[in-house]
């Protein structure tokens, strides 16, 4: 009932801003290839559980506390990013096996504690990109990682990374963490799906099971599902 409610509610935003908003497809640009997003499933160890279980009790005792002391709880912060670090065993896993058949990879995280331990491990084949970086650093990551073949993976801070970069070297982009803003994630997945792209890309959200971070998934999908039923291409709108 409350889906049915939320969907009506679209469509009558939909109705009052069609007159106000110009939006234009990438798939009406020029021919795209296509990008296909997958996801994989872990399941937490028994220790990683309890641990997980642990801050995730914290949290919850946390909801009613307002000091500075609770503010990551109460965000869920801790939680999140224990997942990402514990995350972190499974991507490097996934993107050796990509790097070992060739391919160029685009790893995405949200927070620092994850991306130092990709950078530990990739180390002379991966360039760093957050938003501490100058532009002229972040010029030569991008710069690197299109041109030069001893760098194989570019590990990219999700917001710093959202924000029109230009990767069609690479196909496959992994997200060790991903953002409860869809668009956020939807950015990060436009880096490899360009224009300028000639292969099919795929685009892997890893989740653990029994988590937040399959929960807030679902609400971040559905979320898009959304938007877009109230932000339709320009040539639907008789349609409507």
């Amino acid at each position: 009932h409350a889906s049915q409610m939320e969907f009506e509610k679209a469509a009558e935003l939909r109705d009052k801003i069609k007159n106000v908003y110009i939006r234009r497809l990438a798939s009406e640009t020029g021919e795209m290839v296509k990008k296909e997003v997958t996801r994989k499933y872990y399941n937490l160890t028994e220790s990683e559980k309890e641990e997980y279980d642990r801050l995730w009790e914290d949290y919850q005792s946390a909801q009613e506390e307002t000091n500075e002391d609770y503010r990551t709880l109460i965000e869920g912060g801790l939680v999140r990013q224990f997942l990402a670090k514990t995350m972190t065993k499974h991507t490097i896993e996934l993107v050796d096996e990509m790097v070992e058949d060739g391919e160029k990879v685009v790893i995405i995280t949200c927070f620092n504690d994850e991306m130092d331990i990709l950078k530990k491990h990739f180390g002379k084949q991966c360039v760093t990109f957050n938003g501490s970086m100058t532009s002229k650093q972040k010029d030569k990551a991008q710069d690197s990682f299109n041109n030069d073949p001893n760098i194989k993976v570019f590990i990219g801070q999700i917001i710093a990374t959202s924000v029109g970069l230009n990767l069609p070297i690479a196909r496959k982009l992994v997200f060790n963490s991903y953002d409860w803003v869809a668009a956020n994630n939807i950015q990060c997945e436009s880096s490899i799906h360009r224009l300028t792209q000639t292969q099919d890309v795929e685009c892997i959200y890893q989740l653990f099971n029994d988590s937040i971070s399959q929960e807030m998934f679902d609400k971040v999908i559905y979320k898009q599902i959304i938007s877009d039923q109230i932000i339709k291409s320009e040539n639907q709108k008789n349609t409507l």
